[in-house]
């Protein structure tokens, strides 16, 4: 798809209705072939069990970055793949290690990371967290993470690096990709 034809997608559709759709296909930019598309979440789900829903969101599914440092940038070799596993267990798991993690470590952070910190909190809050935000590798949600995140960056990927985000369910997956659709919305508008 042309930068333009996407443009005209984001100007054209409702922000919810392509994030559903996008979340809910069974292809991706990244891995075109069903077939191949299904194999690899079935990877992942063997890991996350729990899990509700698992897809590739990002430019690694339609094809350009939404990040507002990197708009519109079509996806290539240097770009990653962000993974979405909605499963409230990972959500609250991790969630809990983080917490006690800085609540032992508070006052060893630097400033930088005491910022991070409250805006990690604030993403808790918009219901999705990530193990990275753990800063002791030792955990056992960022162990596992670091494991897992290195087994998916496989063949069907281009072995690229894969960042996971756990969601606390799918309303808050659609929420925030909603979000990023209704700021390039108004990025288009802005001549962008």
């Amino acid at each position: 798809m042309s930068v333009d034809n996407f443009k005209r997608i984001i100007w054209g559709l409702d922000p919810e209705d392509i994030v559903e759709e996008s979340l809910f296909r069974g292809f991706t930019h990244v891995i075109p072939k069903e077939n191949d598309y299904s194999e690899y979440i079935k990877l992942i789900f063997s890991d996350y069990k729990c899990a509700e829903h698992i897809a590739i969101m990002g430019s690694g599914n339609w094809g350009y970055s939404l990040n507002p440092d990197k708009f519109l940038r079509p996806f290539g070799d240097y770009s990653d793949i962000d993974v979405v596993i909605i499963c409230h267990e990972a959500f609250q798991e991790t969630w809990k290690e983080l917490r006690e993690y800085h609540r032992n470590k508070y006052y060893l952070l630097s400033q930088n990371q005491r910022s991070r910190l409250k805006r990690n909190g604030e993403n808790v809050y918009s219901g999705f967290i990530s193990p990275k935000w753990i800063l002791s590798r030792r955990a056992p949600a960022r162990f596992a993470y670091e494991v897992n995140s290195n087994k998916y960056a496989n063949k069907y990927v281009g072995y690229r690096s894969v960042n996971m985000m756990y969601f606390k369910n799918i309303e808050e997956a659609i929420d925030y990709y909603v979000r990023g659709f209704r700021l390039a919305k108004g990025a288009i508008k802005n001549g962008l």
